[in-house]
């Protein structure tokens, strides 16, 4: 079976608060971009990669010569940028499923991603990668009061990346896009459609760079990967 991989990094990286977005921070010389990019490259499965980027970072994008991999403009927002690599996808030939990885997440276990592969194959709609929540949850107000305690059982975190059937996950997200609906993931825009999307429990390591304290945590998990 053959499959596509759809790297996110059209973000506006806001709360990282830097002047290089975070799909551009180097880890051991390499950008997160380019670490996900060498980890699929691992898999012969995976027949075509697709990086969506934003507009703001053409020249980083451009500077890292990466081969075989499909450059596509970002939209506004998740659901914009993911319908557009979708849509590309529509008259490309054998490809059955695609997979959503979000280029802030280079610590992806292969192991993982192997797993994915083999328990994805049979699902007919889709499959995430994802981890118990193990923090009491709280919800707060503006001023970080707590206002409220939210039992943490049957509660999960999704990471990326996410495995779909192409052909429901486009017509998931078209209708999102008509609709002018917002969803924060592929997960949401399916389950939207009514299509039932199972998680498998995978390592908790799999973290995503979204403020700056996380970066150095994320060099110190990469050592151990």
């Amino acid at each position: 079976m053959s499959f596509c991989l759809i790297i996110l990094a059209g973000g506006n990286s806001h709360r990282f608060k830097s002047n290089i977005a975070k799909p551009y921070q180097k880890i051991a010389g390499k950008s997160l971009v380019e670490i996900n990019i060498n980890k699929a490259c691992q898999f012969k499965q995976i027949k075509k990669i697709i990086l969506v980027y934003n507009k703001k970072d053409t020249k980083r994008v451009k500077s890292l010569g990466l081969k075989n991999v499909k450059l596509i403009l970002g939209g506004k927002n998740r659901q914009e940028s993911t319908y557009k690599a979708l849509k590309y996808l529509i008259n490309t030939t054998n490809i059955s499923k695609v997979l959503i990885h979000d280029a802030a997440r280079p610590c992806l276990d292969v192991r993982d991603l192997k797993e994915l592969f083999v328990k994805g194959n049979s699902s007919t709609t889709g499959l995430s990668l994802g981890y118990p929540l193990t923090n009491a949850l709280k919800k707060v107000n503006s001023g970080l009061q707590v206002t409220d305690n939210i039992k943490r059982e049957n509660l999960y975190m999704s990471f990326t990346p996410q495995i779909f059937n192409f052909s429901k996950l486009f017509l998931a997200y078209t209708d999102i896009i008509k609709k002018e609906q917002s969803v924060d993931d592929e997960i949401e825009a399916m389950t939207k459609s009514g299509h039932k999307v199972k998680l498998m429990r995978s390592s908790p390591r799999n973290i995503k760079l979204t403020y700056q304290g996380d970066l150095e945590v994320i060099k110190s998990l990469m050592k151990k990967i």
